[in-house]
């Protein structure tokens, strides 16, 4: 096949992927960027990128998922990502009429002896500890009161406000002071990264779910409002924003964060990890594990448990808790 053709072929097949996958544009725009970047790293330069849709066979879409599954080391997530694009593509092409049925659900995959057992990654890189909260929330607070951040005066505060409530970087940048009553915070929107647009709902669309605030985010808020009156702002929009529209979430909230740990000289941890450290920090303290799923707004107690359950104890604590435990057993 000469070049012209091949590349023809691969635009004709990234357009039908791009077709098939305008639902992810409408659910969650972080989404469709992730399955670009996989159609780009798994699929671009394959045979299949380029062959007829109607022409793709069982036996070398078998033999091509398996050979991908080797050569990538896949684990179950990473084969679910994967494996979407080719799946939702020849849906698309049922749909279309080009083909008759979707061959790649004959495509038997053994999961538990192809593809690589998933390892859960270990806490001290999931979730920041008490000691790295306490300075990380100080390190903000004095940023704040510095007036560092000159052209975005709340990031601080709003980081610090993740660590006490556990929202989503796109949540509390469209938080509002509409959204705050009798001490509860009620998250109904978000900003969708990376077009800025305020949705009028969650990821996965959870709906609306109400967190307590605790003293401290109460004093932050109001922090926020005594800078906002001496700045001349209005006191009943954008909570963490200094104008009408919310806070530019990741090229703020994100770099900020970054150069934080950087400065006190501890492991870069995402404001995804701080969601994973509040969970932590509730569970550790007792909380029902529903009650959990439903502040960091999940769908279901599996990924709450699963993915955002860590221990956030030094080797010393957790010695300690071994040597309590077990001492009290032997008595």
């Amino acid at each position: 096949m000469d070049e012209f053709s091949r590349k023809q072929r691969e635009n004709r097949n990234i357009g039908v992927i791009e077709n098939s996958l305008k639902i992810h544009r409408r659910i969650y725009q972080a989404t469709v960027i992730r399955i670009q970047k996989d159609w780009n790293k798994y699929y671009r330069d394959s045979e299949i990128a380029v062959k007829p849709i109607a022409e793709i066979t069982k036996l070398e879409l078998d033999l091509w998922v398996h050979k991908m599954i080797r050569d990538h080391n896949m684990a179950k997530h990473k084969y679910g990502n994967f494996s979407l694009i080719i799946r939702q593509m020849l849906d698309f092409a049922v749909d279309k009429g080009i083909v008759s049925s979707n061959v790649f659900l004959r495509v038997k995959v053994d999961k538990k002896r192809v593809l690589t057992p998933e390892h859960k990654k270990a806490d001290h890189t999931q979730v920041y500890s008490r000691a790295e909260e306490d300075i990380m929330i100080a390190h903000a607070l004095a940023a704040f009161e510095n007036h560092e951040n000159y052209d975005q005066h709340f990031v601080p505060l709003a980081i610090v406000f993740i660590f006490y409530t556990g929202l989503r970087v796109g949540e509390v940048s469209a938080l509002r002071y509409e959204d705050i009553h009798d001490n509860t915070l009620t998250v109904n929107r978000m900003v969708r990264y990376p077009s800025g647009e305020i949705i009028d709902h969650t990821k996965g669309n959870f709906g609306d779910r109400r967190i307590p605030l605790i003293p401290d985010a109460i004093e932050l808020i109001n922090m926020v409002t005594d800078r906002r009156k001496e700045l001349g702002l209005s006191t009943d929009g954008f909570i963490f924003s200094p104008g009408d529209r919310p806070l530019n979430t990741y090229t703020s909230i994100q770099k900020t964060i970054t150069k934080y740990c950087r400065e006190l000289g501890i492991q870069e941890k995402s404001p995804h990890k701080v969601r994973k450290t509040v969970a932590s920090a509730l569970i550790d303290n007792g909380m029902n594990l529903n009650s959990v799923r439903l502040i960091l707004g999940h769908m279901d107690e599996k990924t709450t448990l699963n993915n955002y359950c860590y221990d956030r104890s030094t080797d010393d604590e957790k010695y300690d808790q071994v040597v309590s435990a077990l001492s009290m057993a032997a008595v």
